[in-house]
């Protein structure tokens, strides 16, 4: 059997209408719970009843976008500008280059974010922006490298009750401490 993810809300949906379909809840209680309409609900049960827990997940969960770039497109773009040895074109540039001899259309933000997300950097990019990729890189590193490691438990942290705050003996009488505000 196919398991089904769900988003919290189509969790909701799905437990509202499963106990409106069971008889546990009235529709009427279902529009108050879902803050939907009637028709709406009506229209939820007979999914739930032709195609179950299913009917309640987004049909579009784990696709990429009809308009997204392919990815032999994103990888062409990354080793053709690879092959610039000696002098590497700017970024507009190389938008030209791709656009004259390659045929390829595409706007300069685009091959930007593509070539920033290999990790390469125009020349004409200016300091503020290297450097901002360069933390970029270096926080992403250093993720991959504590989720790699062993995560240390948290009594590994925490120190013994009585040396953070020792507690004070109490005093033998009542009315013997004195206390004072500054």
């Amino acid at each position: 059997m196919k398991r089904i993810e769900l988003t919290v809300n189509e969790i909701k949906k799905y437990n509202v209408i499963k106990a409106v379909h069971h008889g546990k809840k009235t529709k009427q209680r279902a529009c108050v719970e879902l803050t939907l309409s009637l028709r709406q609900i009506n229209r939820l049960l007979n999914n739930y009843v032709q195609l179950g827990k299913s009917a309640f997940s987004h049909k579009n969960k784990k696709r990429s976008p009809k308009h997204s770039l392919p990815e032999s497109t994103k990888t062409f773009i990354v080793e053709l500008y690879q092959s610039f040895t000696n002098l590497k074109p700017n970024v507009v540039h190389f938008t030209e280059i791709l656009k004259q001899e390659h045929g390829i259309n595409l706007t300069d933000t685009t091959v930007r974010t593509i070539l920033y997300n290999h990790g390469m950097i125009s020349p004409k990019t200016h300091r503020k922006t290297v450097k901002r990729l360069k933390q970029q890189k270096k926080v992403a590193q250093q993720v991959r490298h504590e989720l790699s490691t062993n995560l240390p438990r948290s009594c590994e942290f925490l120190a013994d009750s009585n040396t953070i705050h020792p507690s004070r003996p109490r005093k033998k009488y009542c009315g013997e401490l004195i206390q004072m505000d500054a």
